[in-house]
């Protein structure tokens, strides 16, 4: 079969493993930020400066790029979404077709195509990880040359347009690969050179228009200062005991709980697949006398996605790892296989045992267990299944605000306390169509000083309807900061004070300006 062809047949492969759910379910808070984002700038707002955002600014400009050519959706970025799964795994394999036969190829894809599947999230790391992995699949091509190099740089820059964290994973990695790859030392310097000046040319076209538009400070802020200063109320630790459910009979019930225990436990085999990976280099470059220069590279990445990992220990932030680790680990079992080295050769292959059975696990559960939803009322849903309660709520909690608040005025959806916030419902703006009266679509409210700045800013432009969210997630109990108690009310001391409930529906109460 011809090169172009098995890949176009991986491709689409990898499309169907992640397509068949795309239509499934909402989210309120990830989904509901992303296109919120995207809202504002078709409207004509900028990041960083009009509204907070934490990311690159390619993943905002991209969707409302979509909602200007297809209108607002729901859909458009999940296919886009799934592209990019494809994508990604696609390069996996080519990546591990380089230096290992087609069987553990194909393995590494299908463990990639099931953990980009599963979960669905809005965030912008599946395009920063596909550039990534871009550019360490063009400098590993060969020996490095200025063509490589530039052409690495500038898929590094694009990683960095979406997410700045990625950008720096990538240029690890590529950095690394050089430095510890073939050539004279003033050669493999002299490719640094050209890769930093590319990766530094795309990185500035992305971010200098907004440092100019908005000031270097409010950029600085939303990218770097406001994340380490947070930092405590965002990360979960990590986990170490399952309190779920483990039911031996019926068989079903066993399946389905063995998927949860053994999902629970992927970032402990996460873990032991970096261990495997650091020992295998010692193995190798103690074995041929020269260092497995894109062993190192990637093992770099890894790190990258294990830093990644531990900023929330949960199962969106598992995936670039994952599949980080499902490249190295092929090539890891192929080359131990082939040198006889059968205890390495072992550890690499039942870790990518593991990490494919959970992943694999998690699509068949969709596929023969999917859950019960139906079609969301909506034009903007386009095909899209939500929760029977959601399908029934949301439709009349939209009709009601569109008739309450007329086009371009703002509304303000509150969470169920507010002193105890864990999750926030921006989709709310972009399905009723209404703006947001703040310029940030969830404020920290476990720090009063800002939870005291909505109240101010609601009281000095109060909005004319305010709509609670009262799904218990978003109240819910979280190991860290934001997730205890503040012991500050103010919003719901302004909302009990200046609003009347209108009415409400499912998880949604509607409250308008008393008087």
């Amino acid at each position: 079969m011809r090169a172009w062809l098995r890949h176009a047949i991986l491709f689409f492969g990898a499309a169907a493993i992640a397509a068949f759910s795309i239509r499934r379910g909402i989210d309120a808070f990830d989904e509901g930020i992303a296109l919120q984002a995207a809202a504002r700038i078709a409207d004509g707002q900028l990041p960083y400066g009009d509204f907070r955002w934490a990311y690159g600014p390619g993943q905002p400009f991209l969707n409302a790029g979509l909602f200007e050519l297809f209108g607002p959706s729901l859909i458009t970025w999940r296919i886009v979404r799934v592209l990019v799964d494809a994508a990604i795994a696609t390069l996996v394999y080519a990546l591990v077709r380089r230096h290992a036969p087609p069987w553990l190829a194909l393995v590494a894809w299908l463990t990639s195509a099931c953990a980009m599947a599963q979960p669905l999230s809005a965030n912008p790391f599946p395009l920063a990880l596909f550039f990534g992995l871009a550019a360490l699949t063009v400098i590993t091509a060969g020996p490095p040359t200025p063509r490589r190099a530039a052409a690495a740089g500038a898929l590094c820059g694009l990683a960095a347009a979406w997410r700045l964290d990625f950008g720096l994973y990538t240029a690890a990695a590529v950095v690394v690969a050089l430095l510890a790859g073939p050539g004279a030392r003033n050669v493999r310097l002299r490719m640094v050179a050209w890769f930093g000046a590319a990766t530094a040319a795309i990185t500035a076209l992305a971010y200098v228009p907004f440092v100019v538009a908005t000031g270097p400070s409010d950029v600085w802020d939303e990218l770097v200062a406001s994340s380490v200063r947070d930092h405590d109320y965002w990360t979960l630790p990590f986990p170490w005991s399952y309190n779920g459910d483990f039911r031996l009979w019926p068989p079903g019930d066993l399946l389905e709980d063995g998927k949860d225990v053994l999902g629970f436990y992927v970032p402990h085999v996460l873990a032991a697949g970096g261990l495997v990976g650091v020992a295998a280099v010692i193995v190798a470059w103690r074995s041929q006398r020269q260092p497995p220069w894109r062993w190192l590279g990637l093992l770099a990445f890894c790190a990258g996605g294990w830093l990644y990992l531990r900023s929330r220990t949960d199962e969106f932030h598992e995936t670039p790892l994952l599949v980080l680790l499902a490249i190295l680990l092929a090539w890891i079992t192929a080359w131990s296989l082939r040198e006889r080295i059968p205890l390495l050769a072992g550890s690499a292959a039942l870790v990518l045992s593991l990490l494919l059975a959970a992943t694999a696990a998690n699509r068949m559960s969709a596929l023969l267990r999917p859950p019960d939803l139906e079609p969301l009322e909506l034009a903007i849903a386009d095909g899209v299944r939500v929760a029977p309660d959601d399908a029934d709520a949301l439709p009349r909690v939209v009709n009601l605000i569109q008739a309450e608040v007329p086009p371009g005025e703002p509304i303000y959806v509150a969470p169920r306390r507010s002193d105890l916030a864990r999750l926030g419902n921006p989709l709310l703006y972009v399905l009723a169509d209404r703006p947001n009266a703040l310029d940030v679509d969830f404020p920290l409210f476990a720090r009063r000083d800002v939870h005291e700045q909505v109240v101010s800013d609601l009281r000095a432009a109060p909005p004319k309807v305010i709509v609670r969210w009262t799904d218990p997630i978003s109240s819910a109990a979280e190991p860290n900061l934001r997730g205890r108690p503040s012991g500050y009310r103010g919003l719901d001391e302004l909302i009990g004070s200046d609003y009347e409930l209108l009415r409400s529906a499912g998880y949604y109460e509607v409250f308008v300006r008393s008087g």
